[in-house]
């Protein structure tokens, strides 16, 4: 009997595994291009891992305001944000390049699954512990700050 539960804790135990490991890999599989005119793209391994945002426009993050952005690498990742008041993720690519016009000489397109595409100016400061980003919209320009977090696990 103590084999059968045994047999059975291992099958579930298996099978969870490959349930939390099938969303890493399905979002290896999403491959979306860069921008047009992007040749010279590379991977900042400076943002790789989860980033929380913590400020926009200079003021404090929080609640439902919170995002992150969890950067695995190679260009792929995965954003965690709030929708209707429900955590929500969607896979993400990201391309950085050299730019020399920009306020922080970097550049990043970023494409979201279902959200529309952003290209903005990024930075650290403090280390290399806070990741900044900044873009121009109708309304003005828009500085968001990040620091290191865990994975929210949604």
């Amino acid at each position: 009997m103590k084999t059968i539960h045994y047999l059975a804790a291992s099958l579930f135990s298996l099978l969870s595994l490959g349930a939390l490991t099938s969303c890493d890999t399905d979002d290896y599989t999403w491959a979306p291009g860069p921008p047009s005119g992007w040749y010279d793209y590379f991977s900042d391994q400076r943002l790789n891992g989860c980033w929380q945002l913590i400020q926009a426009n200079g003021r404090p993050v929080g609640g439902y305001d919170v995002n992150y952005m969890d950067f695995y690498g190679n260009g792929r990742g995965r954003y965690y944000y709030f929708s209707a008041g429900r955590p929500t993720s969607e896979r993400m690519a990201y391309w950085c390049e050299e730019n020399w016009g920009g306020v922080s000489g970097y550049v990043m397109n970023i494409q979201y699954e279902y959200s529309n595409p952003a290209t903005v100016d990024y930075w650290f400061t403090d280390g290399n512990r806070r990741l900044w980003l900044q873009w121009s919209t109708g309304g003005g320009v828009v500085t968001y700050v990040y620091a290191p977090s865990a994975d929210p696990g949604w």
